[in-house]
């Protein structure tokens, strides 16, 4: 019988800072299970075995043993790349490595850490063309073109495919987005990389896929905090935050897909059909598809990622 999941994190040291995968389906790129009698295999391996009951009718249909989401910590000790990412469809039409499913990326942020004065790009400041664009870059004026916002903890931003965006020293993030690690520079500083020369831009290809009348993209608005907070919903996903303290029921039968918990802070006890487990603080579970009775049980408060396909 399935049981919820919890996964080794995969560390990745950057040039910028660090990048954890929390949760990964991705290429060679696969985390492992670490408790219960499935600990040590890849999801993957897990999904190959046991199909629509980890995944979801719904969402095996669509996918298959492929995982379609992909969970990250991201810790910005330096601003990261001005970059852009593809939509499905050019994805499909621009990938070169027939190894791994072409998807686009639209992703989301939720702001753990901010230092005072942390900010982040989000979209152009006004509508711009391809010239205007082509001449920022010769004369290292871009940033004149881009939405600078500034952001908290507990700030949450959809940024979807074809939105130009950077997050900048400071911040820390959890990013929830689609299984792809297609990202095309359009601007990184003149910076060097780890081999001492200048680090690759992909100008041609961000030109084709960003969406240059994009007005400015706000951050995520919260108007109520109760005990269960919907973040994002989309196509690629639907991601909530739940805030408990004491019990919290959760039943997913309608939706017949998976349910992934990143506990960003607190502790909880996960109770379902046939047992219980712990869930702590930066750790990820994947709930199966075949679980949809969910009980979250917290002595104090506890904070939680909810993401799921609805749609």
């Amino acid at each position: 019988m399935l049981y919820p999941l919890l996964f080794e994190p995969i560390v990745k040291p950057k040039i910028w800072g660090r990048e954890t995968w929390l949760l990964s389906g991705y290429g060679d790129d696969l985390s492992v299970v670490n408790n219960g009698f499935l600990a040590g295999n890849n999801l993957s391996e897990v999904l190959e075995i046991y199909m629509d009951e980890l995944a979801g009718g719904k969402v095996y249909d669509q996918f298959g043993t492929f995982f379609p989401l992909l969970f990250k910590i991201i810790d910005a000790k330096d601003d990261l790349s001005v970059q852009v990412h593809p939509n499905d469809e050019q994805a499909g039409e621009m990938m070169e490595d027939n190894d791994v499913r072409p998807m686009g990326k639209t992703e989301m942020w939720v702001v753990t850490k901010a230092e005072e004065d942390a900010s982040i790009v989000l979209g152009f400041a006004h509508k711009t063309n391809e010239t205007e664009l082509k001449r920022s870059l010769e004369d290292n004026s871009i940033m004149d073109l881009l939405q600078v916002v500034h952001v908290k903890k507990d700030d949450a931003a959809l940024i979807t495919a074809g939105t130009v965006h950077a997050l900048r020293k400071g911040t820390q993030v959890v990013e929830i987005q689609e299984t792809s690690d297609i990202t095309y520079r359009l601007y990184d500083y003149n910076r060097l990389g780890m081999n001492g020369k200048l680090r690759e831009l992909h100008i041609p290809q961000a030109m084709k896929v960003l969406k240059y009348d994009a007005m400015p993209q706000p951050l995520i608005e919260v108007k109520e905090k109760g005990a269960v907070t919907n973040l994002v919903i989309d196509t690629h996903f639907t991601t909530n935050r739940l805030r408990i303290k004491g019990t919290l029921q959760r039943d997913y039968a309608r939706y017949d897909s998976f349910v992934v918990y990143v506990c960003l802070n607190g502790e909880a006890e996960i109770e379902y059909e046939d047992g219980k487990m712990s869930l702590k603080e930066q750790q990820t579970c994947l709930i199966p598809a075949c679980l949809p009775d969910i009980k979250i049980v917290t002595r104090s408060e506890c904070d939680i990622l909810e993401t799921l396909i609805t749609e």
